[in-house]
């Protein structure tokens, strides 16, 4: 059949003088015909052309997307980072808190960043911390929040590093429960930031 026949409108078929040809002058039909355009446009706008598979390119564009930035550029838990917290053999992180099937636990040693701060029917702040395992949320002392010992511990960004912290689970979702002992240290978030 013709291109020129009039039969072919219609019929989804775009042509374009300027579509992307790869090394081997054809594209890859389907979904790998996608993926070859992607690395092409990519390599084009780099101004390089790297030699990589498929698959590497996928998993490198989807961990790029996936990254969460709060961690990667956050000054309050990088320093936790730099201090040991994670390498400490008492440290545990929340998806491990999350999985845990008892009703009250005490957890030597925990560090998260402060995600979000919201406050309850009464007033009292509830705290939803991350690290990069998961989220938790945690209910807080006011004794640990209205001393003025850790000014930013209600500001996002903020580091906690909790020591012999209480988990409890009331219901399904388990629950930390913050007292002024339980503060080993607040790391700000950076000023900078």
């Amino acid at each position: 059949m013709d291109r020129n026949d009039p039969r072919w409108k219609g019929k989804g078929i775009v042509e374009s003088s300027a579509r992307p040809t790869g090394r081997l002058g054809h594209i890859i039909p389907g979904p790998a015909g996608l993926v070859q355009m992607a690395m092409e446009r990519r390599a084009a706008r780099e101004g390089h052309d790297e030699s990589m598979n498929t698959q590497e390119f996928i998993h490198r564009a989807l961990a790029v997307e996936s990254a969460d930035t709060d961690f990667v550029d956050n000054f309050a838990w990088l320093t936790a980072v730099r201090q040991g917290y994670l390498k400490h053999p008492e440290y545990t992180d929340l998806a491990t808190v999350n999985n845990m099937r008892v009703t009250t636990a005490r957890i030597p040693l925990i560090v998260a960043l402060v995600k979000s701060c919201k406050r309850n029917e009464l007033g009292e702040p509830w705290l939803e911390l991350k690290d990069p395992s998961g989220s938790i949320w945690a209910g807080i002392h006011h004794k640990a929040y209205e001393q003025d010992l850790f000014p930013g511990i209600l500001d996002p960004g903020t580091c906690l590093i909790l020591k012999k912290i209480v988990v409890w689970r009331p219901e399904k979702k388990p629950y930390l429960n913050i007292t002024l002992n339980n503060l080993q240290c607040v790391i700000e978030k950076s000023v900078l930031d």
